[in-house]
């Protein structure tokens, strides 16, 4: 290329690099008196974030409350980066091809997704960091899942991030215990309450949770674990009201005989304040007097918050000695 004496010529120079490292290049500029070097140099860098938490469980709430978490990005890369937050569930046909009918990326009975982010993009610069809220919000009592897709700008790598809330109709819940499906074969190991009328005379309950205990020999106490919850929230609306809910094991009937005293639950009766959960302890101690291998038992447990629920707590005791 020829250029006139004194006159200037652009050189456009591009660097790509392949991988993260440092690079040197020479570049050579002939005449045909002499030869100029231009040394080049250029670093080669790598986008890269971490999140934390990895998983993310919102907790407990009554329908149409709102709950909230946080995850946190760190850019751990020397550029500024640009991300994306999205659901897994908005792309709801992907979601029911991978899993059927599930309760994995459900949604409201209006439609609407139970989940959001909030922002759902935005920037960070070379070493910061940025809180995501993710809330939720239900208009029906369920358990919800889901899963954040976090995505930088351009790059196709991604981290997803599990998230769960579950939902209730009233302030008091019942967690433990097992509910099994009709295509389970436990109802063989259930109480049949028809027998005894059932407890609670016939009144209709909310649910049913069956408790097992595996006792190694009569005499010998096993222990399970039922939790009582109470999910209502702390609101500046709702101060002075009351928040804290209670709940009361029935003993057993009479007609159980000697399972009355075999049973032994701490504590059988309290109050769970806001947003807590509290353990109820069943201790059970097969008399020594039974000759049965297996005993079904049942009682009734309320739960008194915003409505007043009862759930009938079905016992199956086997004795393996």
């Amino acid at each position: 290329r020829n250029l006139d004496p004194i006159g200037l010529h652009p050189m456009l120079l591009e660097f790509s690099p392949l991988h993260k490292a440092m690079y040197y290049e020479v570049v050579e500029i002939r005449t045909e008196r002499s030869t100029l070097h231009l040394h080049l140099h250029g670093t080669g860098v790598e986008p890269s974030l971490s999140i934390s938490p990895d998983t993310l469980s919102l907790g407990h709430s009554m329908v149409s409350d709102t709950l909230t978490g946080t995850f946190t990005i760190t850019n751990s890369s020397e550029i500024p980066l640009q991300y994306s937050a999205t659901l897994l569930g908005e792309q709801r046909s992907t979601v029911q091809s991978i899993t059927g009918r599930s309760d994995f990326g459900n949604c409201n009975h209006s439609g609407v997704l139970p989940f959001w982010c909030c922002p759902h993009t935005g920037s960070i610069e070379a070493g910061g960091s940025r809180e995501v809220t993710v809330n939720f919000r239900a208009d029906h009592a369920e358990r919800f899942r889901d899963v954040v897709v976090v995505k930088l700008l351009n790059q196709p790598q991604e981290t997803r991030i599990p998230v769960d809330a579950r939902s209730w109709s009233g302030s008091m819940f019942l967690l433990g215990g097992r509910t099994p499906a009709p295509h389970v074969d436990l109802y063989a190991s259930c109480p049949d309450t028809s027998s005894t009328g059932g407890d609670g005379d016939g009144e209709e309950v909310a649910g049913e949770v069956w408790v097992f205990f595996t006792c190694p020999a009569l005499g010998v106490s096993v222990t399970e674990v039922l939790e009582v919850g109470n999910c209502r929230q702390l609101k500046p609306d709702n101060k002075g009201a009351k928040l804290t809910g209670d709940f009361i094991l029935d003993p057993l009937k009479a007609d159980y005989g000697p399972l009355v005293k075999a049973l032994v639950a701490t504590p059988p009766k309290g109050a769970v304040e806001a947003g807590q959960t509290t353990a109820i302890s069943l201790q059970f101690t097969p008399p020594k007097e039974i000759t049965e291998k297996q005993l079904t038992f049942s009682t009734l447990l309320t739960l008194k918050g915003e409505t007043i629920e009862q759930y009938r707590v079905n016992f199956v005791a086997n004795i393996m000695g």
